[in-house]
Parts: structure tokens; C-alpha cells; sequence
């Protein structure tokens, strides 16, 4: 048993070592950053001098693409496009076109690539109010049986009608099947269309409705 007079010997002497094991730990992980930079700079030098706007086979230069981003939820075309028109913030962009894939497309029109949305960015951003509230109102449906079952209860609302527990279990189930839906769908969609918000502007997407 480590004792107070142990503790005080001891104290001085690990205080002692800490800086250097920081030290070490902020050195060996800068190392490992820079050589993950350096690899990646690699790379982006390999697919500009090989693949970007080359007349190489489509199929080639997917793969190119999606080795460079390492995402197989991207081509070309998308990684092209933002290294002509965003290619200060590259990775950072391309990483948020891949999450609004959905939301965003890619089009071909006289050799010339450009973005699309079946919605203006007005559009998503109520959109996405709407999904925060979906979100918010599955907290309350996860509960609502249970909340229910106790309000019968303490004001005596139905009692002429004896519900069996193994349905308030069912209830409490389907609840909890719901809510638990409606808070991954609504978180999902979430993250979709705030990243398409966020590069809306900057990777000047134009909007065309879909009956056109």
C-alpha cells in the first residue's frame, strides 16, 4: 500500500520525467504527421502529372482518384473539379463532397464538369431545421410509452381497462424502434446536407429542380 510519505518521495521524481515523455510523445507524433504529409504530397504530384485532365481511361482514372482521397465513393470528376476550383483546402472540400454525395452531383456538359442540386442552399438549410427537429422529437418518442403508462396511472384515466404488461412492453418496443429510426435517419441526412451547405457556395453548385 503506497503510503503518503511514499507518495511525497515519489511525486517529485514523476513530475520529474513527465516533460520528457511529452516531449517525446509531441516529437514522435510529428514525425508520423510529417510523414503522412510528405506521402500525401507524393500522391498529389503522382495524380497531376499522370491523371488530372489527362485523356487516360476513365476506369484508370478513377482509380487514381479514389487512391488519392482514399474513398472508392468518389471519381474523377469530383476530385478534378476541386483541384480546379478549391484546391487551397483540397482534402478538407473533397472529404465534404464525398459526405453530400446525395445531395450534390456531378455533371458533364461540353467537356466541361460542374456541380448540381435539386435545391437551392435556402432550401437545405430549412432542411436541416427540420432534421434537428426530427432529431429532438426522438428523444421524446423513445420515452413517450413509459410516459404515457404513468400518466394513466397517476390520474386513473381507463380503469375499467386492465392492460396486460406484455403489451406495455410491445408499446415501450415499438417506441423504442421508432425513435431510435428517426434519430439515425435524421442524423444521417443531417450530416449530408450540412456538408453540402457548407461547400455549396465555394464549389459554386447551381441549382436545377428536378423537373427540369
Amino acid at each position: 500500500m503506497i503510503t503518503i510519505d511514499v507518495l511525497i518521495k515519489i511525486l517529485p521524481i514523476f513530475l520529474a520525467i513527465i516533460p520528457f515523455f511529452v516531449w517525446l510523445d509531441k516529437a514522435k507524433r510529428f514525425s508520423h504527421k510529417r510523414k503522412f504529409y510528405l506521402n500525401r504530397l507524393e500522391a498529389v504530384k503522382e495524380y497531376l502529372d499522370n491523371y488530372y485532365n489527362s485523356d487516360k481511361d476513365k476506369f484508370e482514372k478513377d482509380c487514381a482518384a479514389q487512391a488519392l482521397v482514399c474513398s472508392e465513393k468518389t471519381s474523377h470528376l469530383e476530385v478534378d473539379y476541386v483541384i480546379k476550383e478549391f484546391p487551397q483546402r483540397f482534402f478538407l472540400v473533397i472529404k465534404k463532397l464525398i459526405t453530400a454525395r446525395h445531395f450534390i452531383k456531378t455533371s458533364i456538359e461540353d467537356n466541361q464538369i460542374f456541380l448540381t442540386a435539386p435545391s437551392s442552399k435556402k432550401n437545405y438549410k430549412n432542411k436541416r431545421l427540420i432534421l434537428i427537429g426530427a432529431y429532438l422529437s426522438s428523444i421524446v418518442i423513445i420515452p413517450i410509452n413509459k410516459i404515457l403508462v404513468f400518466i394513466i396511472k397517476k390520474w386513473n384515466w381507463f380503469t375499467p381497462f386492465e392492460v396486460d404488461g406484455w403489451l406495455i412492453v410491445v408499446g415501450e418496443f415499438g417506441t423504442l424502434i421508432i425513435g431510435t429510426g428517426i434519430a439515425i435517419i435524421s442524423g444521417l441526412l443531417f450530416v449530408g446536407i450540412d456538408a453540402a451547405i457548407e461547400i455549396y457556395d465555394d464549389l459554386k453548385v447551381k441549382y436545377i429542380p428536378k423537373n427540369q
